[in-house]
């Protein structure tokens, strides 16, 4: 295959403890010949862990900004760099082996593909494809399903890079994931779901799995 594919993440200091189980899914994918795009926003041993995973190709971007901020930086790094396709991750979790291979294969015929999520903490996974009970494997995606829920995470999606120019997110947005992915539907890009590929969500306190807006008028994740 003659395409450019990139893996986005964005690290920070207070995920050290998590970093071992995202870069080894990674080192384990069935797919290799992809970049990692860190955007390195402060976490002092980078060096040593591209030591550690040597055999990945691991491009750093030191970038201090705000979360929404970090995203756009690494999203349009990869737009300017000439990827292809784009798989995104969240440096606190990690995914299944055929995470790359199957969305590529996807992308031959979408712009967007959404993954399952398996739910876990410290005890282990406790609800393995969370949106499978909700949605069909194989199910496209349209604008109208993501205005009152959302499937789309920057962990569980993957997006051809090949028709996208810069992004812009603002600085204000909650919900900067729904925002981006509702816009692309708006676009008229098209979407699917499946669940032969998993992403670990790691469940902590700054998770909203499951949950309600609280009050917001923003869906997380599913509104139930």
């Amino acid at each position: 295959m003659n395409k450019k594919i990139a893996f986005l993440t964005t690290i920070y200091e207070t995920a050290e403890k998590y970093l071992d189980d995202f870069f080894d899914s990674l080192l384990n994918q069935t797919y290799k010949n992809f970049d990692v795009i860190v955007v390195n926003d402060g976490y002092s041993k980078f060096s040593n862990l591209k030591i550690k995973y040597d055999s990945l190709s691991v491009i750093e971007l030191p970038f201090n900004g705000t979360p929404v901020k970090n995203r756009e930086f690494g999203i349009n790094f990869c737009i300017k760099n000439g990827y292809n396709y784009l798989v995104l991750g969240d440096c606190d979790d990690y995914f299944s082996e055929n995470r790359i291979e199957k969305s590529i294969s996807l992308l031959e015929g979408f712009d967007i593909v959404v993954n399952d999520l398996n739910l876990f903490n410290k005890n282990g996974v406790y609800e393995k494809l969370y949106f499978s009970n909700r949605i069909k494997n194989n199910s496209e995606i349209s604008l109208n399903f993501i205005k009152n829920k959302n499937i789309f995470g920057l962990s569980n999606t993957a997006i051809n890079l090949s028709l996208m120019s810069e992004i812009s997110f603002p600085e204000n947005e909650k919900i900067v994931d729904w925002y981006f992915f509702k816009n692309l539907l708006k676009e008229g890009k098209t979407s699917i779901f499946t669940n032969e590929i998993e992403t670990f969500y790691r469940q902590h306190e700054n998770n909203f799995v499951g949950l309600k807006s609280n009050g917001e008028n923003y869906p997380l994740w599913w509104e139930k």
